[in-house]
């Protein structure tokens, strides 16, 4: 439900154009609220744990700066200081602590490998890091970023992929993009035209990764894919096929009403655009976007987390 300020500020974008009563119910039913964030000044790390943007984060000993399996340490996105927003967008974020946003290779788009911690422990304890010693960014020819201390503000969305959103797009483009093109955001909407990356991080995260680019395919085209393949040469491929993709695909047919109301569960925790004043642009000025099943949020574990670059 809606507080106060953010639906009388409903009410009055809704008057403001010209819709019939059927659509403003609609409107108001599935209009949720997320927390956009808006770049103040370059950071001087005068504050200890504030928002920011790229950087240096402020960690407590019981986190490390994270590297990735060759050694090189992953590059700092963000720390989000939940204390600082004026509200928690859905409940089962807490309203206090820190996340920190990790990056690594972010190629190819998706699945991006990345970390994300969560600290709820003494405030006195946090410590403006330097990256590890001896080592080397990732990607660090592309990521000379200008740290950033970022403020909050609450907004209103609906989801992008439902069909209010399609309605609103063909018939009331301006209100379109007052409701669901909104990034730089905590708890808001995925980038639509890059697919339904929900589905896509929930196979990923729940043992069918094999479906990522086959879950709308028959039995009979993944057997047609491994005869090409074997006429190809290449066998190994079509083992993958045969024994991932295949296996993967019949449970998914035979359980596809679950597995696809689990995966809306699935939720934008915090969207990065190719932001200017900080140096950052994701391949063509895309979006970065760090997706979490609910599940998971309510107990805290960020370790199932996923990472998707929506990218034209």
């Amino acid at each position: 439900m809606l507080q106060p300020p953010l639906k009388n500020e409903l009410t009055r974008i809704l008057e403001d154009h010209a819709l019939d009563e059927q659509l403003k119910e609609v409107i108001y039913r599935e209009a949720g609220a997320a927390i956009q964030f808006h770049i103040e000044h370059e950071e001087n790390y005068e504050r200890i744990g504030n928002s920011r943007i790229a950087g240096y984060p402020d960690l407590p000993p019981s986190i490390e700066w994270p590297c990735d399996s060759d050694g090189e340490y992953y590059t700092f996105i963000a720390q989000i200081n939940l204390g600082e927003m004026p509200f928690s967008p859905f409940k089962r974020l807490p309203e206090q602590g820190i996340l920190y946003f990790f990056l690594g290779v972010d190629e190819p788009a998706y699945d991006i490998d990345h970390k994300i911690f969560y600290y709820n422990g003494d405030s006195s304890a946090l410590k403006k890091t330097l990256p590890p010693t001896g080592k080397v960014e990732v990607c660090a020819e592309d990521r000379d970023f200008t740290s950033c201390a970022i403020s909050f503000q609450p907004i209103l969305t609906v989801p992008s992929e439902s069909e209010t959103a399609d309605i609103l797009l063909d018939e009331h483009e301006e209100l379109y993009e007052l409701l669901c093109e909104h990034s730089d955001t905590v708890w808001g909407q995925h980038q639509s035209f890059a697919g339904n990356t929900r589905r896509d991080a929930y196979l990923c995260r729940n043992g069918l990764e094999g479906l990522l680019f086959n879950w709308h395919k028959s039995e009979s085209q993944i057997h047609k894919e491994v005869e090409q393949a074997m006429h190809r040469g290449s066998t190994e491929y079509a083992e993958h096929l045969r024994s991932e993709v295949l296996p993967q695909l019949q449970e998914y047919q035979t359980n596809r009403e679950k597995h696809d109301k689990a995966s809306e569960d699935w939720h934008v925790l915090l969207s990065v655009s190719s932001l200017d004043e900080v140096g950052m642009c994701w391949w063509d000025a895309g979006y970065l976007e760090f997706f979490m099943d609910k599940k998971d949020l309510q107990n805290l574990d960020f370790t199932r987390t996923y990472v998707n670059l929506a990218t034209s």
